[in-house]
This record gives structure tokens, C-alpha cells and sequence, in this order.
């Protein structure tokens, strides 16, 4: 909201509290903070102010965000933190993020296939002043947009009045497993040099540890029968089975290291700032495995239908008449319906020659594993990110003139540093008198059972029953370098109806990069009891005595010395691993490099009669594009390629708000917004894919006899989604209750689910032509969707009630949307899904109380189950939903300090449940960790 100018202008206030004032205010200051900030503002917005993200447990803004109406974050499956937002029902990659009225880059985040957005995670919530989430957008803020815009506000030396240090120390434990630790130190220094000067640094580090136990399905549920593609609908999936399980345990560590600081001096007439944040997240993660899958093996070859469509055809062991020494058993169907493979006018075993879990090639086949892959695995993980920023900027004021200006330099980063796997395998066809592997469900449909004959029990748990597979590690890097630079300059006629007119522009230069490769592979010894000097604790025990005794996890390798075991094989001084020398060495393969250029420019105008405000306007954002892309191609050798791509959005918006009865305020708005297209399918590398055998025969044929059967290319010409937003709230600020009430409306053209899985990656493509007389498939724009919703908001205090009831209050929200959309799937014509990883309903409820210098606070927070993509056969995976409890309890300490004590997720909630389908009965994969309990104290001085 502008404010008209003044005979003796001054520096715009914060609208955050003063720093030592937020913890004497407590939670239900914190609280009015907030709603006042949420009160001024044109549009519909929520906040979180400081002491909001300190009393319940916080790793991360995205958790601080999270209990926002509106706002879920989407997890870390195995830490159980909050990873990044989706915000009414928007993704990530759909949302823009400022800090300190600049925009914030980001690389997304490559092990989820998008590369814009912010992962909040990487932020932790010391140094942060306020998180503004803005839901309708004016047209002096970042268009590309379709959610909203996240707005983080850090502290400067002026919020307060007098100097101050601050030092806050936390040390933490998960209650479960072996009990890892965490610890979390923060400092903040704020200086005045006199009345124009401040400079105000804010520093950080954490270090958390955690472990978690899995229990998990093995690849898709299949048909009880035959199929011929995995992309094909219809069936009936409550009949699907389950291909194999897997039984896991891991731990995980996240350290994170940031400084935030802000260098501000204010004239007369002038201020002037210059800002740093740099935030670097570091995690690993380790995981041992035990693993089923029954399949397709030498030793498991079916005889062929003639005609794979038939059904009917009766079984195999039904149809056995005789045998043969040489050819097996000798079987009654006809040549017309079994093919004869070896031309003797007799169907036998000799006839049997395709790989299946199938007793029959065909659609008679039913499901009948004959054998099973029976694995063991280790795998490791470290990635780092980072993201950083620089603003030099200013604001200037003279009579009824005012204008801001800033220059800024983002940099970020998402990297897989290495990802290693090892792998142990047995193929166990026949294997110890099994026929397959049986997966049991003994009531609960999240704890499957293998079943196995007591030898094959027995040799599960028998580490030299498992043999070397493979060893390799690969890494990837993904970068974004954001330059920009922008102004808003704003007049304030003196008097009369209109209250102000702002116009103002700003140019972004972003190159993104991404690039990885394989380390060379290693050879290991005969099995896994051969590393036996590297195993760690057996596990006997998971899941509260479900995995026990015979269904142990059983044998492990430590983590630690694996780690440093395979750094040595790579330094040539392994005792157990050596590089295989028929590893084609890799260089750095870069993937895509997309160079993004935008130039916007808006007007905007508000004015007021009485009570009643509207300001409209209109924003112009035009985007040009430079994506460099691989081509592969076996056949004439590989290369690079670019295209140029640009488009203009005009957005406009119209915001009306209207104040009344004194502590209501009515909003509405109609906005427009859009979300640049997606960079995995605009940069997906040009392939040609070649028939190597077109006489098939099972061998590859010379180069020359090979024929180009297609091409599959990304399409950089993709067009930008763009969505008209409709917003109606109404809201109540009294003294002891505040409500708020919005509804919210979002039709969407050119809607692109994100490329998660290869199921929307390959249905995607369509045809676009042809070239060498082979046809040309590229992805296509998309098509529509839509989003409806509704948010309700209560805070209220018994401050009216005797002491000690008059500290008690109670916050809670509640978030209710439907979304739908076109799968955009060549396959699935006309399925129309919800928008993936947004729940249906959000919920959060907190109970708080303070007085005596004793605060306390229990949460409770949230959200059903959501769509996480597509897959094969139409069986969707779905998140199942999760709430979390966590408790608080803080007491003050002297004038400027506290204590407390926190335990999160006090119920052991599950922290990540997967499963084909909305329902709970088609277990995918299920996670725990378990609570935690921190300790914490913060001193000023």
C-alpha cells in the first residue's frame, strides 16, 4: 500500500517489530505482527514473522511456511524435513521468490527433473526478519508467477533501537535407532555507526543427523495377466500383485552454513543498502537394502502365442501329454496357436523362448514368477547446493516523487557431488526348491512379508548367497547466474481521490547449466561375505518387531568405511575394489545450457474514495531464450544444437479493498500470471533412435544396414503457461479474535504436468513431422487447467479470561482445493487428474500459552494425500497423508534471553507413505524416523 507523501518525508519503516521486541512480545505478539503486516497490504497475503518460526520446531523456511492456509510443503522422504512449497496448489518451479524486494534465483531441483524455483530447504530460518507468501499479484511484482510470490525480509541495524548482540545455541537427538545428535549455533550482530549508518550481520551453521527405517515394494504392481505394453488403461488395479519388496535402513546428515547481512545508511532525502546472503546446504545420505523381484530370468522362457491378443488358451502344465530326452516336455496345443520356434510341427520346451513372469507369451498368459532377483545394496549420496545473493540498491524522496533502484547478482547451485550403488545379486530361478518369491500381507498392507521355504529363509540371511554385480558412481552439477536490475518510481499527488501512480521496469540475464557424468566402474570380490571386514551392526530388528528373526534385515555394511573404502579403490590402494579397465573414461557432458533474458515494465495506479481502495494496472514481461542441447546420434556421430525461442505476456490485474465496520477488511481481485516453460522439455537432447537388428536375427547388424525408426527431441519453441486468477476474502482484526476467509478460483492454459516420471516424459511426445523419412516426435504445449479453493484462518486469545487463562490463545487454518487438469498423455486421451503434489485439504491447529515468563506452544499440522505423478498401466502413485505434532516449551531468562525445550514429530509419524493409487492398500514405499528432541538457549548482549 502507498502512502501519500508528507511536508517532511522520511525513510519507510520496516513493517517488521523490533528485534528485542519479538521475544518480549512472545507468540501472541508475534501473531499481531503479522496480521498487521497481512492487514496494509493491497492483495491477499500471509506472514510468518520471526517469533513465529522460533517457538514450534523449524529446520527450514519451507517448514516455517508450511502453516500458512494455502502453503504445504513437500518433504524429504527420509529426513522428514520440508524440502519446498507448493503454494494453492502451484509447484515449486510455478512460484517467484524475492528476498528483500529483489528477485532470488534458483536452480530447482534436478533429482525431481525441474530446474527453476527455489528449494527452500537450503534457507535456514535464523537472520530471517519476516516470510510474506503473496497470493495475488500487483503489477510492480514478478509476473511469472502462478501461485505466488514468496517474500523473505531479512533485518537491518535500524529495526532496532539500540545495538545488540545475539547468540543462540541448540543441541538435538533423534529418540530412536542409535540416537544421532544434531546441533545448530546461530549469531547476530547489529551496529549503529550514529544515527545514518547500520550495519547488521547475521551468521549460521547446523549439523543434523538422523536414521530411518523402509519397507517398500520393487518396481511397478503388474497384471495378474499378460500384457503387451505398460502403456495401456483399463484394468482393474485392486487384482494388480506386487512384482517384489525391499527392506531398507539408512541415516542421513544435513549441514548448512549461512550469513546474511545488510550494510544500510539513511540521509535526509536518501537511503542507501547494500545486502548479502549466502547459504550453502550440504547433505548424505546412506542406505543398505534387501530386495525381491521376481522376473523375467534365464531359465524362465515361455512358449509364444500365434496371436498375443488371444485369451482362453488353457495353461502350460495343463497342456503337458509327454516328454522328450532332448526337447522337454511335449505339450497339445496346435502350431496355430503356440509358435513352433524350431520347425519340428510339435510344440515342446524347445519351442520356449521369451523371458516372462507369464506362463504363457500371450494374453493367456497368468502371473507365475519362476524365478527372482535376490539383492543386497549400498548406496550413498552427497549433494550440495547453494544460494547466494548481492544487492546494491537505494530509494530517493523529494515532495511527491519517490524512487527505489536496485542491482543485484544471484547465484545457485544444485549438485549431486557423487552417488554411488553397489550391488549384490543372485538371478534364483528354481532356486532352493522356490518357484518365485511370494510377497505376504499379514494385515497391515504397509508391512509386507517375503515368503520363502525355510532354506531359502535361511539363505536370505547368508551374505554368500549374494554375488558381485556392479559398483559405479556418477555426479551431476546444476547452476543458475541471475543478473538484474530494477526500479519503481512512484508519484503522490498531494490531495484528491487518486492515492498514487507507479511505474518502474526491470531486465534479468539468467544462464542456467547442467552437466554430469560416470566415474569409472569397479570390480569387487566373488560375493558379499567377502567384505566382510567393511560390514557394521547386524539389524535384527525394524518397524517395532515387525522384521524380525527370518525377516531380519539382517547383515549391513558400515557406512562410513564403505564411503572411505571406495574413495581408496579410486585412489588405487583398495583392499577389495579395483577400476575395471574396460570402463570407457567420461568427461564432462554438458546437458543443456539455457540463457534466459526478460525485460518488464508495468504502470500502476491506485485511489481511494473513503474506505474503498482499488489499484489496477498492467505488467509486460518479454522473455527470449538461447537453449543448447546434445544431439546423439550412433550412426553419424554425436553433436550440439541451439534454438532461440520469445514471447510477451501482458498481465493485467485489478486489486480492490475495501475497509469497514473499523477491524474488517473485504478483498477481490483479478489478476493475471504465467510460468515459464519447462526446462527439461525444452532442452531434452535430439536423439536418433536406429533398428541395429532389422532381420532379426538377435545380432546387430553393420552400421550401414541400420535404419532410422525415429527421432525424439525436446521442443524449446514450448509456449509459457499463463493463468487469470480470481480472489475473494473477507477479514476480521479485533482485539482477542481474528478470522480471515478467501476464496480463490485459477483457469490455466497450456498446463504441463512436471516430466517426473518416463511415463509423462514419453507419453508427452507427439509427432511433428518427419526427416529422412522417419517421424519426428517432440513434446507439445499443453492444454487446460484449473484450480478452485478455499482458506479459513482463526486466531483467538483469552485475554478476557482470569490468569493464568488470559495467556492462552489457540491459531488454526484450514485449506480445502480441487484442481484438475488434462494428463496431456498420448495414451490417455482424455484423463483428466489432479495437480500433482497438491493435497486436497491442508489442516494446522496450535495451542499456545504464555505468562510468568513461561511460554508454550502444541502443534498439530496436516495435509492429505496428493497425486506425485504418472505411471505405467495408468496406476498412479499417490503420497499418502502425514501429520505431524510437535511440542514447545520456552522459558524467558533474564531480559534478553530464553530457553526451551522442543520434541517434533512427538507421535513417530510415518515421514514419507507411497502407494500405486489414492488408497492405502498398494504399498509402494513407507518411511520412519522417529521424534526429536532439541535443547536450546539465545542470549543478547
Amino acid at each position: 500500500m502507498v502512502e501519500r507523501a508528507q511536508p517532511q518525508p522520511q525513510p519507510q519503516p520496516q513493517p517488521a517489530a523490533e528485534l528485542e521486541e519479538v521475544v518480549v512480545l512472545g507468540r501472541k505478539g508475534a501473531i499481531d505482527e503479522a496480521l498487521a503486516i497481512k492487514r496494509a497490504y493491497d492483495g491477499v497475503s500471509d506472514v510468518v514473522s520471526a517469533d513465529d518460526q522460533g517457538l514450534l520446531p523449524t529446520n527450514n523456511l519451507a517448514e516455517s511456511l508450511s502453516r500458512l492456509p494455502g502453503v504445504n510443503a513437500v518433504r524429504n522422504h527420509q529426513t522428514g524435513e520440508g524440502d519446498r512449497l507448493t503454494v494453492r496448489g502451484m509447484s515449486t518451479e510455478w512460484n517467484a521468490y524475492r528476498i528483500n524486494g529483489v528477485r532470488l534465483g534458483g536452480a530447482g531441483s534436478r533429482a525431481d527433473k525441474f530446474y527453476r524455483g527455489v528449494r527452500l530447504s537450503y534457507l535456514p530460518p535464523e537472520g530471517i526478519q519476516n516470510l510474506i507468501v503473496r497470493k495475488t499479484l500487483t503489477p510492480d511484482l514478478d509476473g511469472d508467477a502462478l501461485g505466488g510470490l514468496i517474500d523473505i525480509q531479512t533485518p537491518t541495524a535500524f529495526d532496532t533501537d539500540h545495538d545488540h548482540v545475539r547468540l543462540s545455541v541448540e543441541q538435538g537427538w533423534l529418540t530412536r535407532f542409535d540416537r544421532p545428535k544434531s546441533g545448530k549455533a546461530a549469531l547476530a550482530i547489529s551496529h549503529r555507526f550514529g544515527d545514518r549508518l547500520g550495519l547488521f550481520v547475521a551468521a549460521n551453521w547446523s549439523d543434523a543427523r538422523s536414521q530411518f527405517e523402509m519397507v517398500g515394494g520393487d518396481s511397478d504392481d503388474l497384471p495378474p495377466v499378460w500384457f503387451d505394453t505398460v502403456y495401456s488403461t483399463g484394468w482393474d488395479f485392486d487384482q494388480f500383485v506386487m512384482r517384489g519388496m525391499e527392506l531398507a535402513v539408512g541415516e542421513t546428515q544435513v549441514r548448512r552454513l549461512g550469513l546474511n547481512g545488510s550494510l544500510d545508511w539513511r540521509g535526509a532525502q536518501q537511503d542507501l543498502h547494500l545486502r548479502l546472503q549466502y547459504n550453502r546446504y550440504e547433505g548424505e545420505e546412506y542406505r543398505n537394502r534387501l530386495n525381491f523381484r521376481n522376473d523375467g530370468l534365464a531359465g524362465t522362457e515361455r512358449l509364444v502365442q500365434v496371436d498375443s491378443r488371444r485369451t482362453g488358451l488353457a495353461q502350460p502344465d495343463a497342456m503337458a501329454v509327454g516328454s522328450d530326452p532332448s526337447l522337454g516336455r511335449i505339450y497339445g496345443y496346435s502350431t496355430a496357436d503356440v509358435k513352433d520356434v524350431d520347425g519340428d510341427g510339435r510344440i515342446t520346451d524347445a519351442d520356449r523362448k521369451v523371458r516372462s513372469v507369464y506362463s504363457l507369451a500371450g494374453a493367456s498368459g497368468v502371473w507365475d514368477p519362476m524365478g527372482f532377483r535376490l539383492r543386497r545394496f549400498w548406496e550413498s549420496t552427497r549433494e550440495s547446493g547453494l544460494l547466494s545473493s548481492l544487492t546494491l540498491g537505494g530509494r530517493r524522496w523529494g515532495g511527491p516523487w519517490r524512487i527505489a533502484y536496485d542491482l543485484s547478482l544471484s547465484r545457485s547451485r544444485d549438485d549431486l557431488d557423487d552417488g554411488a550403488l553397489l550391488e549384490f545379486r543372485t538371478d534364483a530361478v528354481e532356486w532352493l526348491g522356490n518357484r518365485g518369491m511370494q510377497v505376504i500381507e499379514p494385515g497391515d498392507p504397509r508391512f509386507r512379508l517375503w515368503g520363502l521355504n525355510p532354506a531359502g529363509m535361511a539363505a536370505v540371511q547368508d551374505p554368500a548367497a549374494f554375488d558381485f554385480r556392479h559398483l559405479g558412481e556418477e555426479w551431476e552439477r546444476t547452476s543458475e547466474t541471475l543478473g538484474q536490475a530494477q526500479f519503481d518510481l512512484t508519484y503522490t499527488p498531494p490531495s484528491g481521490w487518486l492515492e498514487s501512480i507507479q511505474v518502474g521496469g526491470r531486465y534479468m540475464r539468467s544462464s542456467r547449466r547442467n552437466s554430469g557424468a560416470a566415474r569409472p566402474d569397479l570390480i569387487g570380490p566373488e560375493t558379499l561375505a567377502d567384505l566382510a571386514g567393511l560390514f557394521g551392526t547386524p539389524v535384527t530388528d525394524l518397524f517395532d518387531g515387525r522384521y524380525v528373526g527370518d525377516h531380519r534385515l539382517g547383515v549391513v555394511l558400515d557406512n562410513r568405511r564403505m564411503a572411505a573404502e571406495i574413495d581408496r579403490a579410486y585412489r588405487g590402494d583398495s583392499a577389495y575394489f579395483t577400476i575395471d579397465p574396460k570402463f570407457k573414461a567420461q568427461t564432462d557432458t554438458e546437458r543443456f545450457r539455457l540463457k534466459e533474458q526478460d525485460a518488464a515494465a508495468y504502470v500502476m495506479a491506485a485511489a481511494r474514495w473513503d474506505e474503498t481502495q482499488i489499484t489496477g494496472g498492467v505488467r509486460i514481461e518479454h522473455t527470449r531464450s538461447d537453449v543448447s542441447y546434445p544431439i546423439l546420434d550412433a550412426l553419424r556421430g554425436d553433436g550440439r544444437d541451439h534454438r532461440r525461442n520469445s514471447f510477451t505476456n501482458v498481465l493485467p490485474s485489478l486489486h480492490l479493498r475495501r475497509s469497514f465496520h473499523g477491524d474488517r477488511v473485504l478483498r477481490a481481485a483479478v489478476w493475471t500470471s504465467f510460468a515459464r516453460p519447462d526446462i527439461a522439455r525444452m532442452t531434452t537432447a535430439r536423439q536418433y533412435v536406429y533398428d541395429q537388428d532389422p532381420d532379426r536375427d538377435g545380432k546387430t547388424n553393420p552400421k550401414t544396414e541400420w535404419t532410422l525408426q525415429e527421432i525424439r527431441q525436446g521442443n524449446p519453441d514450448l509456449k509459457p503457461m499463463e493463468a487469470v486468477g480470481y480472489d475473494l476474502s473477507l477479514e476480521r482484526y479485533g482485539r482477542s479474535t481474528a478470522w480471515s476467509a478467501a476464496l480463490f478460483h485459477k483457469d490455466i492454459r497450456n498446463f504441463l504436468y512436471r516430466a517426473s516420471t518416463s511415463s509423462i516424459r514419453d507419453g508427452g511426445l507427439i509427432e511433428r513431422g518427419e526427416e529422412h523419412g522417419a517421424p519426428v516426435r517432440a513434446y507439445a504445449n499443453g492444454r487446460k487447467a484449473r484450480i478452485s479453493g478455499m482458506e479459513l484462518a482463526i486466531r483467538h486469545n483469552l485475554d478476557w479470561a482470569p490468569a493464568p487463562l488470559d495467556g492462552l490463545g489457540v491459531s488454526a487454518n484450514l485449506t480445502w482445493q480441487l484442481s484438475r487438469a488434462d494428463a496431456n498423455i498420448s495414451w490417455r486421451r482424455g484423463d483428466r487428474l489432479p495437480f500433482t503434489e497438491t493435497p486436497e485439504t491442508l489442516a494446522s491447529v496450535e495451542l499456545f500459552w504464555q505468562g510468568g515468563g513461561w511460554e508454550a506452544a502444541a502443534g498439530w499440522n496436516r495435509q492429505s494425500g496428493f497425486l506425485e505423478g504418472m505411471d505405467s498401466f495408468a496406476n498412479d502413485p499417490y503420497e499418502q497423508p502425514y501429520s505431524f505434532v510437535d511440542v514447545s516449551l520456552r522459558r524467558r531468562w533474564g531480559a534478553d534471553g530464553f530457553a526451551s525445550i522442543q520434541v517434533r514429530n512427538l507421535l513417530n509419524s510415518h515421514t514419507y507413505w507411497y502407494t500405486f493409487g489414492s488408497g492405502s492398500e498398494d504399498l509402494r514405499e513407507y518411511i520412519r524416523t522417529g521424534p526429536t528432541v532439541t535443547l536450546a538457549i539465545s542470549r543478547s548482549f
